[in-house]
């Protein structure tokens, strides 16, 4: 019973959802359409795949971002995908928590490199980043299947889940762009602020935790001085126009998530 509603649910061992999709007409979004379905909280799918679509390739992107799916079984031009794995259903709090952590890693991993100017290390952040999609994709599937553990909040706890992962891709997006670079300049005005960034992410997982109407606070003075902080240095010539525009979208996502963060908190 929720509230004053008596809530049957259906025995998902018993009824798998199932659904069938046709991407033989395209071989550029194939795993993003899985990816969906996933999400979605199907249990087994049908997908119909054209000649340019490489299956070796498909089955490797199932088996390393969707955890517990499996490619189980192949007719023609039509796979057969199933989640094999129920274990993992009870461990939506861990790999959450799991997401943040790997994401302060990920932002200081990537500071650090910048102050030593070893940006070879930039490559271990970026495979941090695959490890966070791949849990992400798990915490939404299971919101959208089961929902969280109090139902008012799922909308609220999806959309920190959503937002973790795009940071994650800003701070991939950078380290990219500073490999690419050869013998690349990061202002100590942009580290400083990179610092402060990543601290503000802390403060958000800190607060996420255990509330604390002062950290509500202290986030939104925070994105407002980091965000001025960027305009300012976007008028000088010695900073780089591309690391300060992911800092001001990861500071945004951050105050973002606190938003979404209040509806559960109460």
């Amino acid at each position: 019973m929720e509230n004053d509603k008596i809530v049957v649910h259906a025995n998902a061992d018993n009824a798998p959802e199932v659904t069938k999709i046709d991407v033989s007409d395209t071989n550029l979004f194939v795993f993003r359409f899985l990816s969906a379905i996933y999400k979605s909280g199907y249990d087994e799918v049908e997908i119909k795949i054209g000649d340019k679509t490489p299956l070796k390739e498909l089955s490797r992107e199932i088996n390393s971002m969707l955890p517990g799916y499996e490619l189980v079984d192949q007719y023609g031009d039509v796979c057969v995908i199933k989640n094999i794995s129920k274990g993992l259903d009870s461990e939506f709090d861990t790999i959450l928590r799991k997401i943040f952590l790997i994401t302060l890693t990920m932002a200081n991993n990537t500071v650090e490199a910048i102050k030593s100017k070893e940006f070879a290390k930039l490559s271990d952040a970026i495979i941090l980043e695959e490890t966070t999609n791949r849990f992400c994709n798990f915490c939404e599937r299971m919101l959208n299947k089961k929902g969280y553990k109090n139902p008012k909040k799922t909308s609220f706890i999806y959309n920190i889940v959503w937002e973790l992962e795009k940071v994650t891709d800003q701070l991939k997006y950078l380290n990219m762009y500073l490999l690419s670079r050869k013998n690349a300049k990061v202002s100590k005005e942009c580290i400083a602020l990179f610092e402060r960034v990543n601290a503000m992410v802390k403060t958000f997982y800190e607060l996420f935790y255990k509330f604390d109407p002062d950290k509500v606070q202290k986030i939104a003075r925070d994105r407002k001085e980091i965000i001025g902080e960027c305009n300012r240095l976007f008028g000088i010539k010695s900073n780089d126009p591309k690391v300060l525009h992911h800092l001001s979208n990861i500071t945004q996502m951050v105050f973002n998530m606190q938003g979404s963060y209040l509806g559960t908190a109460f």
